[in-house]
């Protein structure tokens, strides 16, 4: 893949124009950079470019409400073609149930567990660079910010953390068709090191 891509910036523009109008009321950069973030990653383990413009779109999906998503993914399939859209979708947590309504966490992180056993590996790739960002950025902050900052950005508590990493990397290693395993080592370090930093701040408090 070359320095340039015309369909990498082809999708950031979709994003753009969709990911950030669903953005919610006071989001700050770092939900309208992680798109372009999970991306980064990404490219970093050498992903091709299929799974970087899905990797970018699938977060529009993934946030957009039921009504929106059949527009949303005919738009994608149209100008990304049908590969890219069934990557992006593949890659989608289960947020919202049909009403639009946000299921609550521990239901729909159970449910992601299961499809992450059977994903294909492209979408697994998208998967897990999205955690590597979200977890390395909490991390970023609780040590700024202090425990009472996952708080403010996540409906769970400590503990529902600390399983589902722990959770998702279980299942992450019963995957021995997945080409870029690599990427669980930076997961287990990453979120090994949150799990600390939650356990010595709550012992604090």
């Amino acid at each position: 893949m070359h320095g340039y891509s015309d369909r990498i910036s082809h999708a950031f523009a979709f994003a753009a124009k969709y990911y950030v109008s669903m953005a919610p009321t006071g989001a700050g950069m770092d939900y309208l950079a992680h798109p372009a973030n999970v991306a980064v990653i990404l490219a970093r383990y050498g992903c091709e470019q299929v799974t970087l413009v899905a990797g970018i779109l699938h977060h529009v999906l993934e946030e957009a409400p039921p009504d929106r998503l059949p527009l949303l993914e005919q738009k994608i399939s149209d100008k990304f073609g049908p590969v890219v859209l069934a990557i992006a979708r593949d890659a989608l947590e289960p947020k919202y149930d049909r009403r639009g309504g946000e299921r609550p966490w521990q239901s729909c992180k159970a449910e992601y567990l299961t499809h992450l056993a059977a994903a294909e590996p492209r979408a697994l790739d998208i998967c897990v660079a999205d955690e590597l960002h979200a977890c390395g950025s909490v991390l970023t902050a609780l040590r700024r910010l202090g425990v009472e900052y996952l708080r403010t950005v996540s409906r769970a508590g400590s503990e529902q953390t600390i399983w589902w990493y722990r959770s998702m990397l279980e299942v992450l290693e019963t995957r021995p068709d997945w080409p870029r395993r690599e990427m669980i080592g930076e997961l287990r370090m990453l979120s090994a090191d949150l799990v600390r930093g939650l356990r010595q701040r709550e012992g604090g408090l």
